[in-house]
Formats: structure tokens, C-alpha cells, sequence
């Protein structure tokens, strides 16, 4: 069942399509402008009650600043340069007083069915598309695709380092470790820093747009590098 939160003005105390929406099991609840912060935590629209232009017009410009739920209008007057205004300012759609309350229910399920429908099929689609990679390792080519476009090859050595930096992003990778891990024991005793260095620096000229500020590998110094992704 839905819940609706409802605007009316002072001189009307109840409303039989309101009572219809409460006899078929939906939660009303009567909402005050001025205390936004004791709305319902879960709105699944609100109706404005209006008899009118003016407090009418003043409930949707106000609601609107801060509601993204669907917004309906029960006018008691029946007037279309009216119902355009509504329309214009944000309102889903204009109801008169006079409908019979049975069709006020069905089109008032029948568009918060829609709604929700739509609303589930956005969420769903926006959970399961994942956001494009800004670096992305391709192994079968040794290579590495930028920005989801372009499509950088590598030595072995270029992208066995930038594998290690890929797998702990945003992790001081240490000189150690990458001299470990890329030379393993070869010509044992000998300083492999320069190595080190000299290999991000061949790594940064073919990824990096600027090798003096660059985006991705970032130098910690006396320490190593890290892989900086966003």
C-alpha cells in the first residue's frame, strides 16, 4: 500500500477521497509545511487539496524546492488556465473535487504503479552498469586501456609493475617490493632503485599525459609509488 502525505487549508476538515484512500488500506498523512523535518521518512507522493490559485500555487513552489516525489492536485475549482499553471510549476497532474472517488483511486494506482515501475527499472539499471574503469589491465595483450578509450601496450616488465600498483590502489607500493617482485633474484647484491626508477619512468611516458604532473602513478617519496585512481 502506498503512503501519501496530504496539503489541504485550514477550512477543510476532511475529504471523501482521501477517506476512500484510507478505507483501501493506504497511509495518509497530513503534512505542514513549516515542520519539514516531522515528514514521513517514506512519502510515495503528495496530494495538495486546494480551493485557491494563490495557497495553491504557493504549497507546489515551495514543496518543489526540496520533494522529488510525484505531486497531485485536487482542486475544487475545474478550470483549465488553472491546471496549466499547476502543470507549469511541477504538479503530475490536476484532479476536480467533482471526479467520482472509485476512478480517483484506480488513476491514483494506476500512476503510482507507473512511478514506482519506472523508479525500480532506474535503480536497477544504475546498480548493475558499472562505471567506466579509468585505467583497465588487459592481460591476453599486455596492454592497459585508458579512460575505457585508449589502448597503451606494454613490456613485461612495464605491466607486471603496473599490475602491482593496479591490485593495491592508493597503496604505497615500496621499492622493495617491486624490486622483489620484477627481478626476483636476479644479480644478487645489486641496487635495483635505479631500475626501479627508470622503469616508471618509461611507464609514465607511454600512460601519463604529463610525466612532470602525473595523473596515475604518483612518486611517495623515498618510499616508492602508489596508483592513484579516482
Amino acid at each position: 500500500m502506498y503512503t501519501i502525505g496530504y496539503l489541504m487549508e485550514k477550512k477543510q476538515e476532511e475529504n471523501t477521497h482521501l477517506n476512500f484512500l484510507a478505507d483501501k488500506g493506504w497511509n495518509l498523512a497530513k503534512i505542514n509545511l513549516k515542520e519539514q523535518s516531522n515528514f514521513p521518512e517514506k512519502l510515495d507522493a503528495i496530494i495538495i487539496l486546494g480551493e485557491t490559485m494563490s495557497e495553491t500555487c504557493c504549497y507546489l513552489m515551495e514543496l518543489k524546492k526540496y520533494i522529488k516525489i510525484p505531486i497531485y492536485l485536487l482542486s475544487v475549482v475545474d478550470e483549465s488556465r488553472s491546471n496549466i499553471v499547476y502543470l507549469q510549476l511541477g504538479a503530475e497532474a490536476c484532479f476536480p473535487m467533482k471526479m467520482e472517488v472509485e476512478e480517483f483511486y484506480y488513476t491514483l494506482s494506476n500512476l503510482l504503479s507507473h512511478y514506482s515501475t519506472k523508479q525500480s527499472h532506474f535503480l536497477e539499471n544504475t546498480s548493475t552498469s558499472s562505471p567506466r574503469k579509468e585505467i583497465e589491465l588487459i592481460p591476453r595483450n599486455l596492454s592497459v586501456l585508458i579512460d575505457g578509450k585508449q589502448e597503451v601496450s606494454l613490456t613485461k616488465k612495464e605491466y607486471s609493475a603496473l599490475e602491482l600498483l593496479y591490485n593495491s590502489p592508493g597503496q604505497t607500493i615500496s621499492y622493495e617490493e617491486l624490486k622483489e617482485k620484477l627481478w626476483d633474484s636476479e644479480i644478487e647484491g645489486e641496487n635495483k632503485n635505479y631500475r626501479v626508477a627508470n622503469l616508471m619512468f618509461h611507464l609514465r611516458n607511454k600512460i601519463e599525459v604529463s610525466t612532470t604532473n602525473p595523473r596515475f602513478i604518483k612518486t611517495v617519496r623515498s618510499k616508492g609509488y602508489m596508483l592513484n585512481l579516482k
